[in-house]
């Protein structure tokens, strides 16, 4: 099955990522009330996890030939599909910080692992937005166990969990963000925020949403006016949510929305536009766009190192504004990722998938 119309999706929730971080305070990402939603970077982190559950279940679940998913493989290639531009990127910011008198040995060993996300005050050390690929690669070693468990038990008991799973999880968010301990970038706040635990809900119900669609909606045809309606109607939801300066003061309570609380509107976008067709699904699925989709994991991890690099050596010869500054280091960036993904990225994922003999899948791209 492809599903080449979600690929763009990928890239539109890594360039608010990148926004984020670098661009939120400039126009016309800082005009209200849409400033929020342009710079919903930690929210799209949330939308990968959904998404990343979603295609993992389309690509890999067979209920009928469940003995044809070898598990060595599988982590195989996961590992040279994240790993390289990970490696690469890492190492680029460790060089560019290496210092004799602190050398930063133990967030590297940390990073090289891919464990920094468990160890608070680490997280964000070294390439910071790596923190949610130490997530990521908590999901994918735990993929095969979610699979067994379902082949073995039936969808329903681990779909029960997932919801059980959900809620506390939302439960454990709120109180923490919300007592007395909770400090920004205290313990407290590592472990909300970037532990793997408080996002494996997220996963799991795009997992679990991924399941349901290959069994029951994949080969169904949808009406196109009601499936385009509520497509659009989930969209203006997510927005208006993100447009929430004064939600918390409706509940008297902080919220936020990166660990899952809105999975299930993201869900329902995924799978509405999983299920679109005609135009919606022609002009995402443009080979332009598909490769902006396909690169956004290099524009992702690479966007610190290449700002380093931009800042460092060519800003100081352009005498330029910093609005400018901004989108000459995006452009940048999306040439370099491009470039990555076609040079580097590909044939890395091609010489080990060479190497090894499995059922090649249709959804490569995740």
């Amino acid at each position: 099955m492809r599903l080449d119309h979600l690929t763009f999706t990928r890239f539109l929730a890594a360039l608010t990522v990148v926004i984020f971080h670098y661009g939120g305070h400039l126009a016309p990402f800082n005009s209200q009330p849409f400033d929020q939603v342009f710079q919903a970077g930690p929210i799209a982190v949330s939308y990968f996890y959904a998404l990343s559950g979603f295609i993992m279940a389309i690509a890999y679940y067979r209920p009928n030939t469940p003995e044809n998913f070898n598990r060595w493989r599988y982590w195989l290639a996961r590992f040279a599909r994240i790993y390289p531009v990970y490696l690469v990127a890492l190492l680029l910011v460790f060089g560019a910080n290496y210092s004799k008198t602190d050398p930063a040995i133990e967030p590297l060993l940390l990073h090289v692992t891919m464990l920094q996300a468990w160890i608070p005050s680490y997280p964000l050390s070294l390439n910071s937005p790596g923190w949610s690929l130490s997530v990521e690669a908590f999901f994918y070693l735990c993929f095969p166990l979610f699979l067994w468990l379902i082949y073995r038990g039936g969808l329903k008991a681990l779909m029960w969990f997932s919801i059980a799973l959900w809620l506390v999880t939302q439960i454990v968010h709120i109180y923490s963000l919300n007592s007395a301990a909770y400090l920004p970038m205290n313990a407290l706040h590592d472990f909300i925020y970037y532990n793997p635990l408080m996002h494996l809900n997220t996963f799991l119900a795009g997992l679990m949403v991924g399941i349901v669609f290959q069994d029951k909606y994949a080969n169904t045809i949808p009406s196109r006016y009601n499936n385009r309606l509520l497509l659009l109607t989930s969209v203006l939801i997510v927005v208006l949510l993100m447009i929430r300066p004064s939600i918390p003061v409706w509940i008297g309570i902080e919220i936020d929305y990166t660990n899952g609380l809105i999975a299930p509107l993201f869900l329902l976008f995924i799978v509405l536009l999983a299920r679109s067709q005609g135009i919606i699904t022609t002009l995402l699925a443009a080979p332009s766009l598909v490769l902006l989709g396909e690169a956004s994991y290099s524009l992702y991890i690479l966007q610190r190192p290449v700002y380093g690099i931009y800042h460092n050596y060519l800003a100081k010869h352009l005498a330029v504004s910093e609005l400018w500054h901004f989108y000459i280091y995006l452009i940048l960036l999306i040439v370099v990722s491009i470039a990555s993904y076609k040079l580097f990225e590909t044939p890395v994922r091609q010489w080990v998938n060479s190497r090894v003999s499995w059922q090649k899948k249709d959804v490569n791209r995740i």
